[in-house]
């Protein structure tokens, strides 16, 4: 029971900030948005990410469940915050960040659609953007 009511208050509190996240994206202010990012990352996740930033892709899956310990419910976490980092990086004009972040967003939405029980909508809209981000870029 308490292991359970800790994911609740974690889930609860990584949506308070991808809610934050997104309204600072919305109102342009792109650079607090990519700091609130970062928060999440040490904070949250305990994770630096200059680290997630700069591992290959290749790479990227087995360095979170095999070297950090991260379960799905983390690697959900991080797909999101890749996924609303890139389309920060793409609406602020910088291409090559947001290919860097959205290729991995990519990666890890994939496995989760193909290892989560749950089917979600979301993730395949997620992949047609970053498709098409990833491709105009």
């Amino acid at each position: 029971m308490i292991q359970r009511d800790y994911i609740m208050r974690m889930v609860e509190e990584f949506g308070k900030f991808l809610t934050a996240i997104v309204g600072l994206k919305r109102e342009g202010n792109f650079g607090d948005a990519l700091n609130k990012i970062d928060d999440v990352y040490k904070g949250m996740i305990d994770l630096e990410p200059k680290v997630l930033k700069s591992i290959d892709v290749d790479e990227l899956l087995d360095f979170l469940q095999n070297e950090k310990q991260f379960d799905n419910l983390y690697l959900k976490m991080i797909a999101e915050l890749l996924f609303e980092e890139g389309q920060i990086y793409h609406e602020s004009g910088d291409p090559i960040s947001a290919r860097n972040v959205l290729e991995k967003a990519k990666v890890l939405i994939n496995y989760l659609m193909e290892s989560d029980t749950t089917f979600s909508f979301d993730w395949y809209e997620k992949l047609s953007l970053i498709d098409q981000i990833i491709g105009n870029a």
